[in-house]
């Protein structure tokens, strides 16, 4: 049995939803990054690629990105330093936009999505096994966190409204 003033003690931290949450995070990214070393890949680099697979994808139009950040619910400002370094390897191309001359349409090339093909059964695998030590309720996990986020996207929205107005 675990002692009160033990850091182990589930019970020290149960008022604190977000410490749980910032400690689970660390060990799934861990997770990732284990699995993602093996293809010289971060975490965001991959979640952008896979990101962009998608969206182009879905739209068949040019993607911009600022249309990825927002998709991904990432920073722009980091979407665009991550899409360079995965521009210098050779995965995305970054084309002009086709009437926007100040955006720019990244693009999977071959190498992208090879590589893509061959990480994202990795990831899968790993992200599954991960989350299924959640155990019958991580479908129910995963509905509560898309859920909390889009509550929170709202919310701090309405500020930067506000802000404008």
């Amino acid at each position: 049995m675990a002692r009160r003033d033990d850091p182990s003690d589930d019970e020290a931290d149960a008022g604190s939803a977000g410490f749980a949450l910032w400690q689970v995070s660390n060990l799934w990214q861990r997770t990732m990054r284990r699995v993602l070393q093996d293809f010289d890949l971060t975490h965001v680099q991959f979640g952008l690629l896979a990101g962009l697979a998608t969206v182009q994808r879905q739209r068949g139009a040019p993607v911009t990105q600022a249309d990825l950040a927002a998709f991904c619910h990432v920073d722009p400002m980091m979407t665009s330093q991550v899409l360079r370094t995965l521009e210098s390897a050779g995965w995305v191309e970054r084309l002009p936009h086709p009437t926007d001359t100040r955006a720019k349409c990244p693009t999977l090339t071959a190498a992208g999505r090879a590589l893509l093909a061959r990480a994202t059964p990795e990831v899968a695998e790993s992200d599954r096994a991960f989350f299924a030590m959640a155990g019958k309720k991580s479908d129910r996990l995963v509905r509560s966190l898309r859920k909390l986020r889009r509550r929170a996207e709202a919310a701090m929205k309405k500020p930067e409204e506000e802000e404008r107005a």
